[in-house]
């Protein structure tokens, strides 16, 4: 599968520019000797004292020291906010995180390309994921299972293929079954409406998020790009079908 070539970055000034030219100041012509001026008779000259400046009073401290508090205090609230979020991340519960029991088999569908989040071969023959894999339940390389750990906290593979989140990058790591896995497979998953998102809990708000050309993308924050509608394509668990009472 043949990759998107891209173009080169610009640089500045463009190649084919050219300096502008060198212009030489033209050399100032020998002035012919004559007479000095007489001197002018002697006048009085009143110098202005320039008023001493201002030294920075108690006024001035007192204002640095309030914008110093000032940005602790949004740093720590900030920090507070991210404890929040991390809080109802990990015990909120509703009819789409529950699709997320282990043993479940799911499809991952990019709000960023509207299809599913595939294994595909590159072109040297690595293992890797795009957003451009059809909404069939029958392509096998579309098929994410389940293994959940608690609080929310997932882990999704196809065929013991893992997707993980090593030094900001998406890669498919394998782990064959018994095998210790490191946090970087480990995924928090949020919601939003009808969409989750995928953060590694290894690398904080480092999040699962793809193009609308359906390559990955490298963000940090919850926005579209990183946003899936989860659709369950079978599960081990008794499903609970809502009876209508006429």
């Amino acid at each position: 599968m043949a990759s998107q070539q891209y173009p080169s970055q610009g640089s500045y000034p463009p190649p084919d520019s050219q300096p502008p030219p060198y212009v030489e100041d033209a050399p100032k012509e020998p002035s012919s000797a004559q007479e000095p001026p007489k001197q002018a008779a002697p006048q009085n000259v009143k110098v202005e004292k320039t008023a001493p400046k201002e030294k920075k009073g108690f006024f001035s401290s007192m204002m640095k020291d309030a914008e110093k508090l000032g940005k602790q205090i949004t740093v720590q609230l900030d920090k507070a906010g991210d404890k929040i979020n991390e809080t109802v991340d990990k015990n909120y519960t509703s009819a789409l995180l529950d699709l997320f029991k282990t043993g479940n088999v799911v499809q991952l569908i990019s709000r960023a390309t509207g299809r599913t989040v595939q294994i595909v071969a590159g072109s040297s023959g690595q293992l890797l994921v795009d957003a451009n894999g059809p909404l069939d339940p029958n392509a096998f390389n579309t098929l994410w299972t389940v293994t959940n750990e608690g609080s929310n906290q997932v882990r999704i593979h196809n065929y013991n293929n893992y997707i993980a989140i090593i030094d900001g990058q998406v890669n498919v790591k394998e782990y064959l079954p018994g095998t210790e896995h490191g946090l970087e497979t480990k995924f928090q998953l949020s919601q939003l409406q009808q969409f989750l998102m995928f953060e590694s809990l290894k690398e904080k708000t480092r999040y699962l998020a793809f193009l609308p050309t359906g390559e990955l993308k490298i963000t940090s924050v919850k926005e579209p790009n990183s946003h899936f509608g989860i659709k369950l394509v079978s599960t081990a668990y008794p499903v609970i079908t809502p009876v209508s009472q006429k």
